[in-house]
């Protein structure tokens, strides 16, 4: 693997840990039975692709980012309290945020994956992308439906 792939691979594998953290934020923050199911869910999808990543980046003998835990779920935690306490609102607008951000770089990275080399990862960043535009969606349709 050619180092902007590696590199590629880091992104993803920080941009999914992140979103595992702060959706991990909202499960523990949440009352609603049906809202922190959801995030379960996400969390569950979200931590396949970190594993994903973490399984390529290691298989190519690359070194997978090392987030430093407590800082990063800290992160992870004051942005979850700070939206918590600005409402929910936000919430749902910080998460659309970054599954818009995951959905750009993932249609860059399928683009950028079109050699045949690459037809198993691309076909896997594909699948990862349906993930993040049907998380992006339930965020919109929960937030419409749910106004606070």
């Amino acid at each position: 693997m050619d180092d902007k792939l590696i590199s590629r691979l880091k992104e993803f594998y920080t941009l999914e840990t992140f979103q595992v953290t702060f959706y991990e934020s909202q499960i523990s923050s949440s009352t609603n039975e049906y809202y922190k199911k959801a995030f379960e869910k996400m969390v569950e999808i979200e931590s396949g692709h970190v594993d994903f990543f973490a399984q390529v980046l290691t298989k190519a003998d690359a070194e997978v980012p090392e987030i430093v835990g407590s800082a990063f779920e800290l992160a992870g935690g004051l942005v979850g309290d700070i939206v918590g306490l600005t409402g929910s609102g936000n919430t749902f607008k910080l998460g659309i945020a970054l599954e818009n951000k995951a959905m750009e770089a993932y249609r860059t990275f399928i683009d950028e994956s079109k050699d045949k080399h690459y037809s198993e990862l691309r076909n896997t960043l594909m699948d990862y992308l349906l993930d993040e535009e049907f998380h992006a969606l339930w965020l919109r349709d929960y937030m419409v439906r749910h106004p606070h």
